[in-house]
Formats: structure tokens, sequence, C-alpha cells
């Protein structure tokens, strides 16, 4: 479990300003940030280092693009309103194959730390070394298993960067020629264009540098966002939330996070110098109520990271900023468009909020985890469809009270038909 961090949070100038640069991604961080330094010299920006080349790929499409599936009641209305991978998820693909591929007991229990250790898009986001030590085996051990574990579909999964995801796609395909090996030895000269040093290194010609790139766009930079059927999220999340040693871990996406530093040219007490420290303490804020703010709903929600959204808890705004010591429209601003990574996917911080509702024994359930409990129920009904009232007894039942025209709104929610139009498809599909 992740340590509470709620402590309270005096608004001050910084957290005013922090607020303000909240509101924006972490690349329109960096633009904001560029913008300033270029008319304050006290202030310095450091761009974060990313994968430059990875505008040269289009989304995947065609043949190899997996297909969602489909599930009743759950995979449109649930699904979409998560923002969450569907089923079969990533991890468990990766999980599924290693079974059949490791035999021993050891090799198999590395290679659940490795499962565990893959961000969405299907890199591995943990160093060898890290993973190693954690479950306490030699790192020559776990690269081995790595290597093996690298063998499943499809090509690129569990590679340590961009470098080693297109070299396994390329590999997979019989590509992986020595003018392909020294192309991907040097991707920073092709984000660069610089087409000429590449056929120099590689003792070849500029056109067949330019027929390897478009090999190269034939690859998947991200082959785990295969497992999600929603479209990819418009930029890169925010948080990353995994699991290591038992508990939750979370953290800020340093890959796309600038940082703000001080000239040290600047002279002590200069309007630019304490223009520049404001900044950068506002910046610093900014990250730490954001990490506050995911710790706290990290926090509350830890049914759902481990059995999914069955066991939604209920969280509001109002209770979070009781929490953090906020104002409950602070925290809707903080929360609006953040996105988090998370085993299950990613998904938007605003909703993994959902409204509570009381059972019949005092206790709570959120509405995100009954629409899914009816859409379980509609999904095992078999060839006796059951209508709204019967759906209302079964939960009375369990201690749940619902009206028969709430549960005919969160069927509706859920793109579910009523029970006389799932009556006549089956008796169409049998026919």
């Amino acid at each position: 479990m992740v340590a509470r961090q709620a402590s309270a949070l005096a608004m001050t100038p910084e957290l005013r300003r922090a607020i303000g640069l909240l509101k924006l991604s972490n690349s329109e961080l960096a633009q904001e940030l560029t913008r300033e330094a270029a008319s304050n010299p006290a202030l310095a920006v450091r761009l974060p280092a990313q994968d430059t080349i990875l505008h040269l790929w289009k989304p995947t499409s065609g043949a190899n693009a997996r297909p969602p599936r489909l599930q009743l009641g759950i995979g449109g209305g649930l699904a979409e309103a998560l923002g969450v991978a569907g089923s079969p998820g990533l991890q468990e693909h990766i999980l599924s194959e290693l079974r059949l591929l490791l035999r021993e007991p050891l090799d198999l229990a590395i290679g659940e730390a490795l499962a565990q250790a893959v961000s969405p898009w299907g890199w591995l986001d943990r160093p060898i070394d890290e993973i190693a030590e954690e479950i306490r085996v030699p790192v020559p051990q776990v690269e081995a298993v790595l290597k093996r574990a690298q063998q499943i579909e499809p090509a690129g999964l569990l590679a340590r960067d961009l470098r080693e995801c297109l070299w396994l796609q390329a590999k997979d395909c019989g590509l992986l020629t020595p003018v392909m090996a020294s192309v991907l030895n040097n991707l920073p000269l092709l984000a660069e264009g610089r087409l000429s040093d590449l056929a120099r290194l590689g003792g070849t010609t500029e056109g067949e540098i330019g027929v390897q790139l478009a090999l190269i766009r034939s690859f998947d930079p991200k082959p785990g966002l295969c497992f999600d059927p929603a479209p990819p999220p418009p930029s890169e999340p925010d948080i990353i939330v995994r699991r290591e040693a038992g508990a939750w871990r979370v953290s800020l996406n340093r890959s796309t996070l600038p940082e703000v530093e001080i000239n040290d040219d600047a002279s002590q007490g200069s309007k630019e110098r304490r223009e520049a420290e404001l900044l950068r303490r506002a910046v610093v804020r900014r990250n730490e109520t954001l990490l506050h703010l995911a710790s706290e709903i990290v926090q509350r929600q830890t049914g759902w990271l481990e059995e999914g959204p069955a066991r939604l808890a209920p969280m509001s705004f109002a209770s979070l900023a009781a929490a953090l010591g906020l104002h409950e429209t602070t925290v809707g601003r903080l929360a609006a468009g953040r996105m988090m990574a998370t085993p299950r996917g990613t998904v938007t911080l605003r909703a993994l909020c959902s409204a509570s509702i009381t059972t019949q024994d005092g206790g709570q359930i959120s509405a995100v985890a009954l629409r899914h409990r009816i859409a379980a129920m509609i999904e095992r009904e078999g060839d006796a469809p059951l209508n709204d009232a019967q759906i209302v007894q079964e939960l009375a039942d369990v201690g749940i009270a619902l009206a028969r025209r709430t549960v005919a709104k969160y069927r509706g929610q859920l793109g579910i038909p009523n029970a006389s139009i799932r009556s006549e498809r089956a008796q169409s599909a049998r026919a």
C-alpha cells in the first residue's frame, strides 16, 4: 500500500502558480517554461530526453492490428467510461505466454516479476538490476529469462528501450541484416535525418538507408497498446503506477517532465532571479501536488488495481479535497486531463471518481462497480434474459436496494438493450 501523503496544502503564491501550471500537460509545461526562459536570462529549462524518433510512425492498422474483444455490457460502457484496457490485458497476455514458455518455478517467478514491470506500451520501465535485487536473483539469471521471454508475440514486448523493441521486431521478421543492425544502433542519427552518416557507418548507400527506414516505419514502437481496445491517450501519462515488492508505487513520468534551473550568473536579489526562483518553486509545488493527488487516489483504489472495476471504490472530488486540504474545484482542475498509466491500462484521474450508493446494510458501493455488477449478471444470464425487475430483486437479495428505473438507466449507460430485445437476438442466433 502506498503511504498516505495527504498533508494540508496552504494556498501560497507558489501553489496558485502551481495550480495554473497543472492545467498544462508535461509537453505544454515544457513549452510554457521555454517561453518564460526566452525573456528571463536568470531562468534555464532542462527539457526531458525523449525518443524523438517516435514521430516517424503512424498508428498500427491492417492485418497486424488487434481488433477489440467485445463483451456484452462490458466492452462498450464500462471500459470506455474508465478508459482502461479490455480483456485480455497486456500483463495477463504476457503471463499466460510465459507459463507456456517457462517450466522451472524460479524462472516463472522471474518472468512474473518482469511482467509486473511492463509499461502500458509494452516496454520494461525498470532496470534489470533493480528487478533482480528486489526478487533476490542474480542479474545474469534475470537477463537469461528476459531473453527467452522476449520470444513471445507480438515481437517487441519486454524490450528495455526503443532500439531493442525495434531490434526484436526486425529479428522476428527476418530483416535483421547488418545494415538494419547498423541503423538501429544509431537511431539518434536517423531521428536527425543524417542518412549520409548512416550510409557511411553501414557501408551502404543513402538509397538503401531509405529502404531500411521504410521497413522500420512498418514496425510498432509500442506493441503493448494493441491490447487496449480504446484509442491511445492523446499524450504520454503524467503518472505511473506499478507494483513493487507487494506495494503500489506512484511516481511522476520523468521522461516527459521538464526541470527549471537558475543560472549561476544571475544577480542575487534581481527581479529576474526572484521571478525565476518563484517559477521553480511553483513547478516543484505543481509536481508535488499532482503526486499527492495521485497517491491519495491510488490509496483509495487499490481494490480496482488488484481486482478490476467491480472493486472501484466510491470517490468524489469533495472527499479528495478534504484529504488534501484544497478546495473541491481546485481538485477538479488538478484532475482534469491528467493521465495515469497502471497495470490495468491508462486511465484519467477524473474517471476513477464515482458516485457512492448506499446499500441496505449501510455500506457503500460505487456507481461504476454497480454497473459492472449489473453487466456481469446479464452476461451470465444464458438463454433466459433477465428483465429489470429481476435484476432489482437479485440486487436486493445481496443488500443493494435500487429502483427499477435506476437499473434501466445503468443498463442504458452500458449499451445493453432490454430483456425482450436480448431474447429476440438470442432466438435469432439459435435459428
